[in-house]
């Protein structure tokens, strides 16, 4: 008798329910891609601790500022106006904390999370790794393009300024000396030039004096002392570089084309009219809403650093010391007294941006203050502004 197979096992049948399968399978997943993608753990830290340095603290690590607003608490110190107003360095690092958690809310989520003390040491190492990597990056990328705005200046400076070698940079060479020689001082007096070269007590380098690319075109005001200050042409385009895009630190700022630094010639950098931007730049990465005092310091430290004869990263450079100088531009650019060159800063950096760095811009005179890019992360909608 001739065996017939059923539907359910003929292969017609099977063939069907395969296809089937296959659709259900294309149609979920078609629904996760629609869903957003959330950083992993690790990733998220990493992208948080990129921010530590350029807009929190210059090299403590992430434990230590916890412990001293813990200890803060311990002695029953709410803020900043209850604890002794004489430790200036105390009542630093707890501005530290603070922008710590603003800049890097991980950390609170993290702190009222529970979890356990060694997973919190590898999350706060991630961060502090992630934090030194970004410094790095800026360090090796900035010595590079001082290199090359100092190149382009006209005359063009002899002997050449190596970008991937700092030998002969820092008071070995007459340009950059003369960039880090302190206001205080006559570097065109050779006299001058040469104690200074020589570490004579009397003309010692150190972080109390604000080094000349602070000021625009290099011209210091005894009697007003804070005119043209943080308005540098090379603090600009570091600024620029290390916040916005190397492109933007490209074009001409008029007001000082006769400051000694030319700009690059950037028409090869321009973009064609249909280009798009495909990458968004470092302040919109950071959520950074605004120019902080940290900011700028961290730009002042890396330009010096850059036009520095000292080959690796460390915090005391002879008898200049990073830390004291980066402290001593946070106080100075956070008071009321700086408003006026912190804003003609900011309105120098929305003046010569690109047009597509603009348009992603709000600027707010009256205000004193700079929108460098909307808030990327819904969570963080209040915008947080340096109002000076």
């Amino acid at each position: 008798m001739p065996r017939s197979d059923s539907p359910e096992s003929s292969p017609h049948t099977e063939l069907a329910s395969l296809k089937r399968r296959i659709v259900t399978l294309e149609e979920q997943n078609a629904e996760l891609r629609k869903q957003p993608q959330h950083a992993s753990g690790k990733d998220k830290l990493n992208d948080s601790g990129r921010g530590i340095r350029r807009l929190v603290c210059l090299r403590e690590r992430v434990e230590d500022l916890i412990a001293k607003f813990d200890r803060r608490i311990l002695l029953g110190a709410n803020n900043e106006s209850e604890a002794d107003s004489t430790d200036l360095l105390q009542n630093a690092r707890y501005r530290s904390y603070k922008m710590l958690v603003l800049w890097c809310p991980c950390v609170r989520e993290l702190l009222q999370s529970g979890a356990e003390r060694k997973e919190l040491a590898d999350s706060f190492s991630k961060l502090n790794n992630s934090a030194d990597s970004a410094r790095a990056d800026g360090t090796t990328r900035l010595k590079r393009a001082v290199a090359d705005w100092l190149m382009d200046c006209i005359p063009c400076p002899a002997p050449p300024i190596k970008p991937y070698d700092k030998r002969g940079r820092g008071l070995n060479h007459d340009v950059t000396g003369r960039l880090i020689c302190p206001v205080d001082y006559n570097w065109d007096d050779s006299n001058n030039r040469q104690a200074i070269r020589g570490y004579h007590p009397d003309y010692m380098i150190t972080a109390s004096s604000w080094p000349m690319f602070l000021y625009a075109n290099r011209l210091y005001d005894h009697q007003n002392p804070r005119t043209g200050l943080f308005q540098g042409e090379l603090l600009l385009k570091a600024f620029k570089y290390l916040f916005t895009s190397p492109t933007s630190a490209e074009l001409v700022d008029p007001e000082n084309q006769h400051d000694g630094v030319s700009a690059q010639r950037h028409s090869r950098c321009k973009r064609t009219t249909g280009e798009l931007r495909t990458r968004r730049h470092v302040a919109g990465i950071l959520n950074m809403t605004s120019v902080q005092p940290q900011a700028i310091a961290y730009t002042a430290v890396q330009l010096r650093f850059a036009l520095s004869g000292i080959g690796s990263w460390r915090t005391i450079d002879d008898t200049f010391d990073y830390q004291e100088f980066y402290d001593n531009v946070v106080e100075l650019a956070a008071t009321p007294d700086a408003a006026k060159a912190v804003d003609d800063l900011l309105l120098r950096i929305y003046m010569y941006l690109d047009q597509e760095m603009r348009s992603l811009i709000v600027l707010n005179r009256s205000r004193c203050y700079l929108l460098l890019a909307p808030p990327q992360d819904e969570s963080r909608s209040g915008m947080h502004v340096l109002v000076l």
